[in-house]
C-alpha cells in the first residue's frame, strides 16, 4: 500500500510542499501537475540472470534526476494499486524515474524470501536503464509488509555498495514482535521492558494467516486454514470463525500460535512450527539479519496509532541500524500508510520530503 488520496491542506510553496499536496490530492488538480508534464506509465519486461521479470516504469518528459523503486505492502491490486500508482506519478513529476516491480505473490496474500530478489532485481533493472541520465542517486522503498523485502534487499551483494537510499513507510523490524502483535495485541513500549496492548486492525492476522497456510503440507489443512482467515476478517470487524479441526501436526502447531493470546508463549509457539514456515518467516526478517553493514541512508516513517503495525517497530528499527543512517519520522496523522495530516505533523512531513528531494 501507498500513500492514500484525500484533502490537502495549503502546506506552502517550497517543492517539498507542492509534493506534498499533490500526494494527498491524488488524480485530482494540484499546483503541481499544472506545472509539470504529465509522466509517462509503460509495463516493461526484463531480465535478470535469467530470471524474467516485469514492471512499471515512470517517467516524467523532462528525464529524471534521480530513481527509486517502490515495492507495495499486500494489496489484492498490487502494482495498479491506485494510491501506488498516483505516488509513483508524483514521483515522476518531480524527476524520479519510478519502477514497480510486479510481485505476484503479494496479490495473493504470500509474503516470501523470493520478494527479497524481485526487488533487487527491479533496483539492478532501475539503475541499468540507458535513457536515464543518473548514476549514483537511486534508492528503494517499502511499504507496510513490503518493508522486510526492501530493506534486506538492500544488504545483497549485488546492489549494497549502489543503493543510495531506502524509505520504509508503515513497516516492520522484529517479525516476533510483529507476529505477537497481531496475534494478541501486545507490543513492546519505546523505552520500557513491560507490554502494553492495543487491539490490532483484523487485516494483519488475516494477511499473516493466508500467507503461511499457503506452506502446510497438506491440501486439505492449506484449504481449512485459508476459509479461517476468510471467516475471520469482515472489513474492521473480527468474526467468531469456526476453527479447523482434524489437522496434521504442522497445522496445528500454526493454529495454535494463531489463537493464542499470551505475548510470553509466542517465541515457543514459533520454535513450533514446521521448518518451511519458520524458513520463510526467518528469510524476510530483519531484526534476524546484521543490520550493522548499512550503507544506505533509511528514512523510516511510521504513524504513532497504526493497529496494522506498531509503530514501535520502526522505532526498533532505528536503533538497529547505525546511528548515521537512521532518520525516524513518528507521523500522528498515519493510519497504516494511509495519509491525513494533522497540523503538527505537517513539518515532519515536510522534512521527510525535503530530505527525499535531496537525492536527485
Amino acid at each position: 500500500t501507498a500513500l492514500a488520496s484525500g484533502c490537502a491542506p495549503h502546506l506552502g510553496d517550497s517543492e517539498a510542499a507542492l509534493a506534498l499536496e499533490d500526494i494527498a490530492t491524488g488524480i485530482l488538480p494540484s499546483r503541481l501537475k499544472a506545472q509539470t508534464p504529465r509522466p509517462a506509465r509503460r509495463t516493461v519486461a526484463y531480465e535478470i540472470d535469467g530470471r524474467l521479470r516485469k514492471g512499471d516504469f515512470y517517467i516524467s518528459p523532462e528525464g529524471a534526476s534521480a530513481g527509486i523503486v517502490l515495492v507495495p505492502g499486500v494489496v489484492p491490486a498490487g502494482k495498479n494499486d491506485r494510491r501506488l500508482v498516483s505516488l509513483a506519478k508524483t514521483l515522476a513529476r518531480l524527476r524520479f524515474a519510478v519502477l514497480i516491480p510486479d510481485i505476484e505473490g503479494l496479490l495473493k496474500y504470500l509474503v516470501r524470501k523470493i520478494d527479497i530478489k524481485i526487488a533487487e532485481d527491479a533496483f539492478r533493472q532501475l539503475k541499468s536503464r540507458p535513457e536515464l541520465q543518473f548514476q549514483d542517486s537511486v534508492g528503494i522503498a517499502g511499504f507496510s509488509y513490503g518493508a522486510g523485502p526492501v530493506l534486506l534487499a538492500a544488504l545483497e551483494p549485488s546492489i549494497q555498495d549502489a543503493v543510495e537510499f531506502v524509505v520504509v513507510l508503515g513497516g516492520y523490524y522484529d517479525l516476533r514482535t510483529t507476529v505477537t502483535y497481531i496475534t494478541t495485541g501486545y507490543h513492546r513500549g519505546t523505552s520500557v521492558s513491560e507490554w502494553q496492548r492495543r487491539d490490532p486492525h483484523p487485516y494483519a492476522l488475516q494477511v499473516f494467516t493466508l500467507s503461511n497456510s499457503d506452506l502446510l503440507d497438506r491440501p486439505r489443512d492449506r484449504a481449512a486454514l485459508g476459509r479461517y482467515a476468510r471467516e475471520m476478517h469482515d472489513g474492521d470487524i473480527i468474526n467468531s470463525a469456526t476453527t479447523p479441526t482434524n489437522l496434521a501436526p504442522d497445522a496445528q502447531a500454526f493454529l495454535a500460535l494463531l489463537t493464542n493470546k499470551d505475548p510470553n508463549r509466542i517465541p515457543m509457539l514459533i520454535r513450533g512450527l514446521s521448518p518451511r514456515i519458520r524458513s520463510e518467516l526467518a528469510g524476510i526478517d530483519p531484526a534476524s539479519h546484521d543490520l550493522s553493514r548499512y550503507r544506505a541512508d533509511v528514512i523510516i516513517v511510521h504513524g504513532r496509532g497504526d493497529n496494522i503495525i506498531p509503530f514501535t517497530e520502526s522505532v526498533a528499527l532505528a536503533r538497529a541500524l547505525p546511528n548515521n543512517k537512521a532518520h525516524l519520522y513518528l507521523i500522528d496523522g498515519f493510519a497504516h500508510v494511509d495519509m491525513g495530516l494533522e497540523r503538527n505533523d505537517i513539518p515532519r512531513m515536510l522534512r521527510v520530503m525535503e530530505q527525499l528531494l535531496e537525492y536527485r
